[in-house]
């Protein structure tokens, strides 16, 4: 379809990055549905993060994934009843929990670690070292940008 030139343009970057997001999403929950893993894309990251950081607290968790905390708390929850997590008394502050990995669920990380490494290097495997760091470059500054400025610009 071709666009008239006299109509406004859209945003393309944000086109192009939640384009890219949804399709990448979309490609690697299939990929870990075809090897019957018992986790989908959009919780994923939960266990990366707690298999990188050791523990977190829920509301730890919800902050660098930048979830609410209701999803975070499903995800938390399944992780836990699939004895995949557990939750438990943070050691300094009694009213707070944190969240764990059990060997399984560590098991489970490293799987899932190694299919999104592979993922990864598909994408970029037409890219020169230079354009990989490039990109990474470029990414992190947009990441930096829009936490800076909270979207207010």
């Amino acid at each position: 379809m071709k666009r008239n030139q006299s109509s406004p343009a859209p945003p393309l970057l944000l086109r192009q990055i939640g384009g890219l997001h949804k399709k990448i999403y979309k490609e690697c929950d299939r990929i870990f549905r075809e090897l019957d893993f018992p986790l989908e894309m959009d919780q994923i990251p939960v266990l990366m993060l707690l298999y990188y950081n050791g523990s977190a607290s829920q509301q730890e968790i919800s902050a660098s994934l930048f979830r609410d905390k209701a999803s975070v708390n499903r995800t938390v929850g399944f992780m836990a009843r699939e004895d995949m997590a557990i939750v438990i008394q943070d050691a300094v502050d009694k009213r707070k929990t944190r969240v764990e990995l059990t060997a399984t669920g560590k098991s489970l990380a490293k799987q899932a670690n190694a299919v999104i490494t592979e993922f990864d290097e598909g994408l970029t495997k037409g890219f020169s070292p230079e354009e990989k760091q490039q990109l990474h470059s470029l990414l992190n500054k947009l990441i930096e940008t829009v936490n800076i400025t909270h979207v207010n610009f």
